[in-house]
Parts: structure tokens; C-alpha cells; sequence
């Protein structure tokens, strides 16, 4: 009986251990996500993702409250949910730079079929004029 009360008191005494060691895990996790934040609007010069770096820090917050109101699951889901939330506009900060680099190969694809066609253009009329002068010539 003794030995299956202290079997007993050191798996609980190992399960608030794991469960502090989890809580301090949760609250670096949620901290590293902040930081992580912050980079991403760092990232974002355009501000074409505004809403959804603030959809992830109000999220943060979430996590950060629940986390310090011991509800390590529902903080842990809303850490996944930040998570998520990071790679997406992560995501859309990519597209939106590979987008402006379209749009400015775009502009110089344009540029250089104007500068084809006004240069085919004097090409032709000079050679209407060489001709002129060749039968004024004759």
C-alpha cells in the first residue's frame, strides 16, 4: 500500500512537472510566434497583408491569455491556428512580390515591342525615302 502511494505521488509529482514544462514550452512558442509577427510586417513594405498580420497577433493574444489562464489546450489550439495563419501570409507576401516582378517584365516586354515597332516603322520609311531618291535619281 505504502509503495503504491508513493508510486502514485511521483507520477503526479512527474505529470506537473511535464505539464509546467509544457506551460514554459507553450509560453517560448507563443513568444518566438510574436517575434515572428513583427518580421512578417516587417516584410510586408506594401502593407498588402495588413489584415491578416493583425488577424494573427489579435490570435497571439488569444493564445497568450489562455496560456497564463491554465487552458493549455485551447492556448495550443490557437498557437496552430497562428501557426497556419503565419505561413499563409507568408505565402501572400510571396505571390505579391512575384507579381509586382510580372508586372514589371510586363512593362518591359511592352516597351520593347513599342520600341521594336516605331524602329520597324523608320525602317520602312527610310527605305520608301532611299527608294524615292533612288527613281529621282535615275
Amino acid at each position: 500500500m505504502r509503495r503504491h502511494l508513493l508510486l502514485s505521488l511521483a507520477a503526479l509529482v512527474l505529470a506537473a512537472g511535464t505539464a509546467r514544462a509544457g506551460s514554459a514550452d507553450l509560453k517560448r512558442e507563443i513568444q518566438a510566434q510574436q517575434s515572428a509577427a513583427n518580421d512578417l510586417a516587417a516584410l510586408d513594405p506594401g502593407h498588402m497583408v495588413a489584415d491578416e498580420i493583425a488577424l494573427l497577433k489579435t490570435w497571439l493574444d488569444e493564445a497568450w491569455d489562455r496560456q497564463t489562464k491554465d487552458q493549455g489546450a485551447r492556448a495550443r489550439e490557437a498557437l496552430d491556428r497562428c501557426l497556419a495563419q503565419g505561413d499563409l501570409i507568408r505565402q501572400k507576401i510571396t505571390t505579391g512580390k512575384v507579381i509586382a516582378q510580372a508586372a514589371e517584365h510586363e512593362k518591359a516586354a511592352t516597351d520593347a515591342r513599342d520600341k521594336l515597332a516605331a524602329t520597324k516603322k523608320a525602317l520602312d520609311e527610310a527605305t520608301v525615302k532611299k527608294k524615292a531618291m533612288e527613281m529621282n535619281a535615275k
